[in-house]
């Protein structure tokens, strides 16, 4: 899913290219010890926390060096010149399922990681593909302030659009992606039957609901401060964004009620340097490695058997956390990846009406 800047930001090539540059050593029992990869990751928090769980600790367990660096917002243009100029700066990339859609067809970029079906066993549903692996879930869902509804506050998309019953300051993500799923799970449509999106129901919907809205935000910084301040009661919000705001000390509880959505790890075809990509993404899997992961920042792990390196208090506010997990269904990344064009103008257009 396109979620926005504040979950991608511009690669620093010359640290990629000075990952490149190490010597390729073969030392024996640790045959990859002297070589490096470079990783293209979110960079920000997640980032700072993907270091600490999976590239620190993989250099320390294989002798390979992981240089990270961030990517743009959107990275599929940059992992397509990659593979088109055989500049290879990077190793592998984090992209979301949809992402994997444009990097697939009509020409492939993807090269093979090496796991099958059977290595997903305990996983999330469709964590582990042939040329992709999920590793960090977020929820595109709820939050609310408890010292406007107390205890007593909306529990689905239809309350949210319930203006009678919890009247209030909302907030919305300014894009299409997202609301239009909210509107349509408002109007009573089942989770798992959304797509093909009705669009002209959602916008029926948001129609409804313009007049509420105080804030469109369109960071996810932007999101947890408008939660934590107070300037909206209710607001559509991404997982980690209201456990932010929560770990702040302000008054936010999240509603587990809306879908999920996934980043993972691809490797660019014809990477010199695939085989030490396949041995990272493979290392990524592992529950402890996980675990760590989503007890520094606020994703969901896709090894369901990471739980067990999560304190429960963490575990309870994560999207895959089987308690909330069975309130989400998947987003469809796959479907918006060849209509997001036109149906973001539809919105833009229809924002600029009201």
């Amino acid at each position: 899913m396109n979620k926005g800047l504040t979950r991608r930001h511009i690669i620093q090539g010359a640290a990629g290219a000075a990952g490149l540059a190490m010597p390729a050593v073969w030392t024996g029992s640790r045959a990859f010890g002297a070589q490096s990869i470079t990783v293209a990751d979110v960079g920000g928090a997640p980032g700072a926390a993907i270091k600490q769980a999976f590239y620190d600790p993989f250099q320390k367990e294989t002798g390979i060096q992981v240089v990270g660096v961030a990517h743009a917002a959107d990275p599929t243009s940059q992992f397509k010149l990659c593979v088109d100029t055989k500049s290879y700066i990077w190793d592998v990339c984090m992209v979301d399922i949809g992402q994997v859609a444009f990097l697939s067809s009509p020409k492939n970029y993807l090269d093979p990681i090496g796991l099958t079906e059977a290595d997903g066993k305990g996983f999330v549903s469709s964590m582990v593909t042939p040329v992709w692996l999920g590793f960090s879930v977020y929820g595109i869902i709820m939050a609310y302030r408890t010292d406007k509804f107390g205890d007593n506050g909306p529990k689905t998309w239809a309350d949210y659009w319930d203006v009678t019953k919890f009247p209030g300051r909302r907030g919305m993500f300014k894009d299409a992606q997202g609301p239009l799923e909210c509107a349509l799970m408002a109007a009573g449509v089942p989770k798992d039957k959304l797509y093909p999106l009705d669009l002209d129901l959602a916008f029926k919907m948001l129609d409804k609901i313009r007049p509420h809205i105080a804030v469109w935000w369109t960071s996810g910084a932007q999101n947890t401060q408008i939660l934590e301040d107070g300037e909206v009661d209710l607001s559509d919000t991404w997982s980690a964004r209201a456990t932010a705001a929560a770990e702040s000390g302000a008054p936010v509880k999240i509603v587990w009620d809306g879908l999920y959505s996934t980043d993972g790890w691809s490797i660019p075809i014809g990477s010199p340097r695939a085989d030490l990509g396949r041995k990272f993404i493979r290392f990524c899997m592992q529950p402890d490695r996980q675990g760590e992961y989503s007890s520094l920042v606020a994703d969901g792990p896709t090894n369901l058997k990471a739980y067990d390196y999560i304190k429960p208090a963490r575990a309870s506010l994560l999207p895959t956390y089987p308690a909330n997990l069975k309130n989400l269904a998947p987003y469809g990344d796959l479907w918006w990846a060849t209509r997001i064009g036109p149906i973001e103008e539809r919105f833009q257009n229809w924002l600029l009406s009201g």
